[in-house]
C-alpha cells in the first residue's frame, strides 16, 4: 500500500463567495470587527482580497463601530463613515446622509434629499425612507418630488421597495 500524502487545507479551496459571505458573517456580528478583519488579511492574499471585497463593507454594523471607537479613535469612526457609506453600507449612508441634511437651518425645508438617503432608502432601510419623505413632503417640491414622498411611505407602511428610478430626485451633494 503506497502511503496517501495529507495536504493540509487552504482557506484558498473556499469559494470566494462563501469566503465572502463568512467574513462579511464576522463584520457584521464581531465585537471588534475592524481587528477581526485585520486578522483575516494578514493570514493570506487570498484573505486580504476577500475582506476588501465590497460586500464586506456594507455588512460592517455601523452602531456596534461607533459605540466600540468614539472614545477611543473617533477620527477613524469619521474616516470610516464616508468610506461605508461609498460601498454602500445602508446605515453609514443614513448617519452621513442625516449629518448632510442637518448641517442646513432646520427651519428651511430642503428641495432635495441627499444621495447618501436617496441610497438608503432605495436600498430598502425602512427609517431613512421614512426620514427622505417627511424632508420631501416639507419642501413641497412639486409633483415629482410628491410622488416620490408617497413611494418612499408605502414601503414605510408596507413591505414593497421603492420602485422611484434614480435620478428623479436631485441631491443636495454630488
Amino acid at each position: 500500500m503506497v502511503a496517501r500524502q495529507h495536504r493540509p487545507s487552504s482557506l484558498a479551496d473556499i469559494p470566494t463567495e462563501l469566503a465572502i459571505r463568512i467574513a462579511g458573517h464576522i463584520a457584521a456580528t464581531s465585537v471588534r470587527p475592524m481587528e477581526d478583519l485585520r486578522s483575516l488579511r494578514v493570514t493570506c492574499h487570498f484573505m486580504c482580497r476577500v475582506c476588501s471585497d465590497l460586500e464586506v463593507g456594507r455588512l460592517i454594523s455601523v452602531e456596534r463601530f461607533y459605540r466600540l471607537y468614539r472614545y477611543v479613535i473617533p477620527d477613524g469612526y469619521l474616516t470610516l463613515l464616508p468610506r461605508l457609506a461609498q460601498v454602500g453600507n445602508l446605515e453609514a449612508c443614513f448617519v452621513v446622509g442625516m449629518i448632510a441634511v442637518l448641517r442646513y437651518p432646520l427651519l428651511k425645508p430642503l428641495s432635495v434629499i441627499d444621495k447618501n438617503l436617496e441610497r438608503a432608502a432605495r436600498g430598502g432601510h425602512k427609517v431613512v425612507a421614512y426620514v427622505a419623505a417627511i424632508l420631501l413632503y416639507m419642501a413641497n417640491g412639486g409633483t415629482s418630488a410628491d410622488n416620490t414622498t408617497r413611494q418612499y411611505m408605502r414601503q414605510v407602511v408596507g413591505d414593497e421597495p421603492v420602485k422611484v428610478p434614480w435620478g428623479r430626485c436631485q441631491n443636495v451633494e454630488q
